[in-house]
């Protein structure tokens, strides 16, 4: 994942929300929480907010909030990932899952997750309508979807052109001339 600070997908990954438990009282924050009545942030209010904000106020001495991993890489959805990754609809659970994930302690989720699919989408990319069939995707995934098909149509147009067919390289042949005579020897 790029960190750049003008890297549009990190900044539409980085404005996806998670949920934080605040632990102090902030004057004047009370419009971070959608139910609050007051001006002020109380301590232990839950909210979520865009991750390039709970970092900040995670990265503050003393921290000002508990920043929690979204339900999607909990316990109970590592479940259905070791079941059977392939059948989940990747968009539904959040259009930047994998960069999003890399920002938490999930990497093994996410690594698990990430092979099982590029599996899927491998093998999905030789056919456009097999990648059109599939469960909608994450926008990386998309984006690897599009990538491996542009690959398989230009190999496959060189392998129709026939001009320049694949032949041994002369080093190679006289290497293994080389080696038979030298085996004959003995």
């Amino acid at each position: 994942m790029d960190n750049s600070y003008l890297s549009l997908s990190d900044i539409l990954v980085t404005n996806e929300r998670v949920p934080c438990k605040f632990l102090h009282d902030l004057p004047k924050m009370g419009f971070l929480d959608p139910s609050a009545t007051e001006d002020d942030l109380k301590a232990g209010t839950n909210v979520d907010i865009p991750l390039w904000l709970a970092e900040s106020l995670y990265a503050r001495r003393p921290p000002l909030v508990n920043v929690e991993l979204p339900k999607t890489y909990k316990d109970s959805y590592r479940e259905i990932f070791n079941a059977d990754a392939c059948t989940v609809d990747m968009h539904k659970l959040g259009p930047h899952f994998y960069e999003l994930g890399c920002y938490g302690t999930t990497n093994l989720v996410i690594f698990q997750t990430c092979r099982q699919r590029f599996r899927m989408l491998l093998s999905a990319s030789v056919s456009s309508d097999s990648i059109n069939a599939m469960q909608p995707l994450s926008a990386s995934e998309r984006t690897q979807a599009s990538a491996a098909a542009r690959t398989e149509r230009a190999l496959s147009m060189w392998l129709q052109r026939g001009d320049c067919p694949l032949t041994t390289a002369s080093m190679v042949a006289n290497h293994r001339k080389r080696k038979r005579a030298e085996m004959e020897m003995l």
